[in-house]
């Protein structure tokens, strides 16, 4: 077995420029299938997230204190310097924003087979906080009619920060704290599974549907994190109690959830935390660390914020965030469903900066597409300098 190390590339390991960067780590030049990153776009604002949909690739961008907001498409088979079309945002775009204290972008994610856009609360009644991709795959619609809510003299509109789809049934955690919300038209209209048609004070909660039961994780109360699973009805679309079903879960400590997924075909289930992984082998009923470090006293601390098991191979996981600790981009993989990780976290760009340089790198998405290439965003700073890149894994 060959490590990549997780704090500086080895000088005999392969490392080429293609196109204008490429990072390689997994052996000699004689190695057939070297583990590599390359960059394929580079751009001044943010990247946020990457999906595939219809021969297309669709790239969200964040705003500046000059553009707003926007949605890139290109054809699926990306290639260094592939010309990116902007599409027609209408008005679902985030507007610039002067100051630059806030620069934002929206999410894009596929959800019973239509391409979705999630974006953060509302700043003003034009803005919107879901929006689906036209038939024609070049412009947006609002869709947030159904999550808007109304009080004595004005009005809100709630937002998610996840979209899932079982069948026809989307599900959401719009209105964050403990709400989980499900709509059977396709997001016309929404109603709570778990906590209220209302905004709540907590940090939104993660969510996953896995058989006939459904986890969820945050933390709420500030500080007291949770991972919770519940029964469904028979047809999917209700709690069949509203008390939690017993679990087996590690002390989370506070380390707030980020993420919960499960490896397709497989009882295996990941839950990303503050400074650590948690993985289940039987549907989500008991759960470890894979990987867990300390509270305080270890040599980082990285937020695993997205996770994927590439089609076909259920033992291979990758998982990628950012080091709190240092404030870079972190990446690390398995090639035996998380017992042993290798970390490729140097390969990175942002994960060499200057001395005293407070920017925060990190990995925003993490994607397969059709072809079974794997795809990262990455900002090298919040907001900024997003990088597109593709991963290729060698031998582990």
């Amino acid at each position: 077995m060959r490590h990549c190390p997780s704090t500086r590339v080895r000088p005999w390991l392969a490392v080429a420029l293609i196109a204008p960067l490429l990072f390689a780590c997994g052996g000699s030049t004689s190695d057939p299938e070297p583990t590599k990153i390359e960059l394929m776009l580079s751009t001044d604002r943010g990247l946020q997230s990457i999906v595939f949909d219809g021969g297309q690739a669709y790239l969200s961008q964040s705003n500046s204190d000059t553009q707003a907001s926007r949605v890139m498409r290109t054809d699926a088979a990306i290639t260094v310097g592939a010309a990116w079309q902007a599409l027609d945002m209408g008005a679902c775009a985030l507007p610039a924003n002067p100051s630059g204290d806030r620069l934002d972008a929206g999410v894009l994610q596929r959800a019973g087979g239509k391409t979705w856009l999630l974006q953060g609360p509302a700043q003003s009644d034009a803005q919107h906080t879901l929006c689906l991709l036209d038939s024609t795959g070049s412009s947006w619609l609002p869709k947030d009619a159904g999550l808007k809510v109304c009080y004595p003299g004005y009005c809100d509109t709630m937002w998610a920060s996840e979209l899932k789809a079982v069948g026809t049934r989307l599900f959401s955690n719009a209105g964050a704290g403990p709400n989980l919300l499900v709509s059977d038209d396709q997001g016309a209209h929404w109603r709570p599974l778990l906590g209220q048609m209302d905004p709540m004070i907590c940090t939104h909660q993660s969510f996953h549907i896995v058989g006939s039961r459904v986890l969820v994780g945050g933390e709420c109360p500030l500080d007291m994190a949770y991972v919770r699973a519940y029964g469904l009805s028979v047809d999917g679309g209700q709690l069949s109690s509203p008390n939690p079903l017993p679990m087996q879960l590690p002390e989370l400590e506070n380390r707030n959830v980020h993420f919960i997924e499960s490896v397709p075909g497989t009882q295996r289930v990941f839950v990303g935390v503050e400074g650590g992984l948690l993985r289940s082998d039987d549907g989500g009923q008991a759960f470890k660390f894979v990987l867990r470090q300390p509270l305080s006293g270890g040599t980082g601390y990285p937020y695993i914020t997205a996770l994927l098991s590439p089609a076909g191979k259920p033992n291979r996981v990758i998982a990628a965030g950012f080091d709190k600790a240092a404030g870079k981009p972190y990446l690390t993989w398995s090639d035996d469903g998380g017992e042993r990780w290798t970390e490729l976290s140097a390969l990175l760009p942002g994960y060499t900066k200057p001395a005293g340089s407070e920017s925060t790198s990190q990995v925003t998405s993490l994607t397969e597409d059709a072809q079974g290439r794997i795809w990262l965003t990455v900002n090298e700073d919040l907001g900024r300098k997003g990088r597109l890149l593709k991963l290729s894994l060698g031998a582990f």
